[in-house]
């Protein structure tokens, strides 16, 4: 896929303006609260990504609305998204008729790899948990309704737990049944996106990586589970098994990146986590998604720096954002005070 024209208005800290970007690498180029990051954002938001927070707060101040526009030429056709995000929520047209964020599916839409995916390796379960759950969504709307249906049925149980445990018993074979089938979608992407990520962390850092689910319960077992810790299901009033406390396995070399990974190293993992997922999703859609790079070639040594750049640069289209202009970038975009100026030759 490729981005041929976004424009904007009343996006958070940046000026009204349209952007055309060549196809290729290149680079946001500006001083620290410069706006790098809003303008990634918001092409990630054009392009059908979802984000955490309010919505609302990615409006201007004393704007009413934000308004953005993106026209993409994919392998299934050109595409104009157009998105409205104001008190009302987050509206979005395809084509110039109202569709939901489902909808893009069909569009391989961006993958944004930004500064707090470091939580990713070195936060909570949960972190890695959204994570997996996020792509997982990216490929099947089933997956999607089965995580909402999921989280009401728990609520559900943990009401009933709270309650002495009244008919908990069909509560229990619903959560099971549900869950044992999101953890079979877990496993189905991990083992496609295990290798990938292996394979993209030697090549930037000369070592191996492996994902692996940690199950409180194998889907076939989920039931047995539930019934099995009912008893201390009921002391503490919460659901003890299943998908919501499982977590995400990552080990450099056989060590556990949560716990021995430095600070760099993590950021190598959560790269390559990105790196992977946007492989996968090419060759789900066979087209490549838009890659954005917050950040994050300043973070690596002079050698995974040329690894990574080498990579990115040979991808249909890919920003990265930087302070400075990275080595052998030289499409650049000039970033300052929310404004930005194509270089000259750029």
């Amino acid at each position: 896929m490729r981005l041929v024209r976004f424009a904007q208005r009343g996006f958070r800290n940046l000026a009204e303006g349209e952007l055309v970007l060549a196809p290729g690498l290149t680079a946001v180029v500006g001083p620290n609260a410069a706006g790098k990051t809003n303008l990634l954002e918001a092409l990630y938001l054009a392009t059908g990504g979802e984000v955490r927070g309010p919505l609302a707060d990615r409006v201007a101040f004393g704007a009413r609305e934000a308004w953005l526009l993106v026209e993409v030429e994919a392998a299934a056709g050109r595409f104009r998204v157009e998105t409205r995000i104001g008190p009302e929520g987050r509206r979005v047209w395809l084509n110039r008729a109202p569709v939901g964020l489902k909808e893009l599916a069909s569009v391989p839409g961006a993958v944004w790899l930004r500064p707090e995916d470091l939580f990713v390796v070195k936060g909570p379960p949960e972190e890695r948990r959204r994570f997996l759950d996020a792509l997982i969504a990216r490929f099947s709307p089933r997956y999607r309704a089965l995580l909402a249906a999921y989280e009401r049925t728990l609520r559900q149980r943990n009401a009933a737990l709270k309650e002495g445990g009244r008919a908990i018993a069909a509560w229990d074979e619903r959560l099971a049944a549900y869950g044992a089938e999101i953890l079979t979608f877990r496993r189905r992407v991990l083992a496609r996106l295990a290798p990938l990520a292996d394979e993209l962390h030697r090549a930037l850092a000369l070592g191996g990586l492996d994902l692996r689910p940690v199950e409180t319960a194998a889907p076939e077992r989920l039931l047995e589970k539930l019934r099995e810790r009912l008893p201390e299901e009921l002391e503490r009033g919460v659901t003890l098994s299943g998908p919501h406390r499982d977590d995400l396995a990552i080990l450099l070399e056989g060590r556990d990146a949560v716990r021995f990974a430095s600070r760099g190293e993590a950021r190598t993992v959560a790269l390559v986590l990105r790196l992977a997922e946007h492989r996968l999703l090419e060759r789900h859609h066979q087209d490549a998604p838009l890659l954005l790079l917050d950040d994050v070639v300043a973070e690596l040594d002079g050698a995974r720096q040329r690894a990574l750049l080498a990579y990115v640069g040979g991808l249909p289209q890919a920003v990265v954002t930087a302070t400075e202009p990275p080595p052998g970038v030289e499409r650049r975009v000039e970033l300052a005070a929310g404004t930005w100026r194509v270089r000259a030759g750029a």
